[in-house]
């Protein structure tokens, strides 16, 4: 099976978070990495690819971190960015909504 990963740079031009962030991003440019896997089985003229994970590059402090994120919830970040900036305060929202669901995800796995 082939797979194969590509690149991009998406650019905030207000502070954001996604789903799997430790703390608010700020405006920038940052490098998106997807992973995707061939679907095999389909004819020779067309390809088609599945996505198996998107990571985002998160540089700060000299430091760079590697997010594995949803590319729907980039895409959803990107939609509201193209608006008005979000105010502090639902930032902060929207990271604490965050990490409850991640909270809630690792509670409901630990259950034997």
């Amino acid at each position: 099976m082939n797979t194969r990963m590509t690149q991009r740079t998406v650019v905030f031009r207000h502070a954001f978070v996604l789903g799997g962030f430790e703390r608010i991003a700020p405006a920038g440019s940052y490098l998106v990495e997807t992973e995707e896997e061939e679907i095999e089985g389909l004819s020779m003229d067309s390809m088609a690819w599945r996505r198996l994970a998107t990571i985002i590059h998160l540089g700060q402090d000299g430091t760079m971190e590697y997010v594995k994120i949803d590319a729907s919830d980039l895409d959803k970040a990107l939609a509201r960015d193209a608006a008005k900036p979000e105010p502090p305060l639902a930032l902060t929202a929207r990271l604490d909504a965050e990490r409850k669901r991640a909270n809630a995800r690792l509670i409901r796995r630990k259950k034997f």
